[in-house]
C-alpha cells in the first residue's frame, strides 16, 4: 500500500461568495444613494453630516470585503489546502505540519480601525510565532467547523511526518 495522500482542501461555496458580494455591495451603493439623492426626512441642519456619515461608514465597513469578495468570486474556490507533509493557504503560505504546535479558530473580530475581519485558522508553531489563514467571510458555521475539524485531523496524523527531499 502506498503511504501517498492525495491533496485535500477546504473549499467555499460561489452561491455563498455571491450572496455575501450581494449584501456589501447593497451596502455601498445605499451608502452612494445617501450622498447623491436629493435631502429626505427631517433632518434639519443635521442632513448633511447624517448622509455624509452614513455613506462614510458604508464604505468604510463594505468597502474592503466587497473588493476582496470581487476578486474572490471569479476565482478558484480552494481557501486551504493541505497533504500529508504541509498546509498550504490560497495565498501560498506552506506550513509543514511537523512545525505546528496547536491549531486553533478565531471568530469573526473588529480590528484596530474599526473593520470586520473574517474567521481564521490559527497555527501556531513551534517557535511560538504564528501563521493566520483567513476564510474571507466565506464559509458557512458548518463548513467552518468541518474544515477545523479536518485540519485538526490531518495534523494529528501527520505532526511526526517531515518533508521528503
Amino acid at each position: 500500500m502506498s503511504d501517498q495522500q492525495s491533496m485535500e482542501s477546504i473549499k467555499f461555496s460561489r452561491s455563498v461568495a455571491l450572496g455575501r458580494f450581494l449584501i456589501a455591495l447593497s451596502a455601498v451603493l445605499f451608502g452612494i444613494y445617501l450622498i447623491l439623492a436629493p435631502e429626505q426626512g427631517e433632518f434639519g441642519w443635521f442632513a448633511p453630516l447624517y448622509y455624509v456619515l452614513i455613506f462614510v461608514l458604508s464604505i468604510w465597513f463594505f468597502g474592503p470585503a466587497l473588493f476582496k469578495l470581487t476578486i474572490l468570486l471569479f476565482s478558484r474556490t480552494t481557501i486551504i489546502s493541505f497533504d500529508q507533509y504541509c498546509v498550504t493557504s490560497r495565498d501560498g503560505i506552506s506550513i509543514p505540519w511537523s512545525d505546528i504546535k496547536r491549531i486553533e479558530v478565531t471568530e469573526d473580530t473588529i480590528n484596530k480601525l474599526g473593520q470586520p475581519v473574517s474567521r481564521l485558522y490559527r497555527f501556531t508553531l513551534l517557535d511560538r510565532s504564528h501563521v493566520d489563514m483567513s476564510t474571507y467571510h466565506l464559509l458557512t458555521n458548518q463548513q467552518f467547523t468541518d474544515g477545523a475539524k479536518k485540519l485538526c485531523t490531518a495534523w494529528s496524523h501527520n505532526k511526526h511526518r517531515k518533508i521528503e527531499n
